[in-house]
């Protein structure tokens, strides 16, 4: 799917608060286990957030289901990547959260997004893995955020997500419904950034968008989203056209939908 497509659906679902159906998530796993992701796509998905030319030298984190995020290899250019299996993007939603069990956001941070912005998603990770229900891994992250237990960065920074796949919400702040998507991006750090100071508040309005805002503001770990242009995110996603073949395998909702 590309970010055009993904633009028509956010249109669609600001009309219908984002009653999107789920298909085919027929599996037997529980609320606190997730679908199994093979450790060499695991590698090659969390890298794939990354510039080609930042790859070879960048920190690699991997999940382990028993501990939350191990580190996998030690990189020496700043840069630390990993793949997102329970998000922090509910914390200021009003819905109820149960964990995931088909999520993918392969992401990367620089120094900067290390230090502050990683922080709440290995926590989040290491809870599940030890056990805390999501409502109480809910209530201690937005307990917090609340406290300034995150801090916003001092300077600024930026984070990778040019991936060819994610699933995740689409739109957190209002709604728990899932999309697996084909959208690049990258996204410079903006705490407290409001919607109105950009002039616009989604992707199909053109430009950069406040991401992560559950209130007035985006809050101290808000970003701005910046979409990779059309020619690059297509020549990302025939790179990674194998790994996507492979993961539709492994699950329909890793599928990207077929274009029309």
């Amino acid at each position: 799917m590309t970010s055009t497509h993904f633009r028509h659906l956010l249109r669609g679902a600001a009309l219908s608060l984002l009653t999107l159906t789920l298909a085919g998530l027929e599996s037997s796993v529980t609320a606190q286990e997730m679908i199994d992701l093979p450790r060499d796509l695991e590698i090659e998905l969390a890298l794939s957030a990354l510039p080609e030319r930042l790859q070879a030298d960048s920190t690699i984190y991997l999940l382990d289901p028993a501990k939350g995020y191990v580190l996998h290899r030690e990189g020496q250019n700043g840069f630390a990547t990993f793949v997102a299996r329970t998000s922090i993007r509910f914390y200021s939603a009003a819905w109820p959260y149960s964990y995931p069990v088909d999520q993918l956001i392969p992401m990367a941070f620089d120094s900067v997004g290390i230090e502050h912005h990683m922080r709440p998603w290995f926590a989040i990770a290491k809870m599940r893995a030890e056990g805390v229900s999501a409502k109480d891994a809910k209530t201690k992250l937005q307990r917090d955020f609340r406290d300034g237990f995150y801090k916003a960065p001092v300077k600024g920074g930026l984070s990778y997500m040019l991936a060819p796949i994610h699933r995740a919400y689409m739109a957190p702040e209002i709604s728990e419904e899932m999309i697996t998507v084909s959208m690049p991006h990258y996204m410079p750090y903006a705490p407290y950034v409001t919607p109105a100071q950009l002039g616009n508040d989604t992707p199909m309005n053109g430009g950069p968008f406040v991401l992560n805002h559950g209130g007035k503001d985006s809050g101290p770990h808000g970003y701005m989203m910046f979409m990779l242009p059309t020619p690059k995110a297509d020549g990302l996603r025939a790179r990674y056209a194998p790994l996507l073949d492979k993961l539709c395998g492994l699950h329909d909702n890793w599928c990207l939908a077929k274009e029309e």
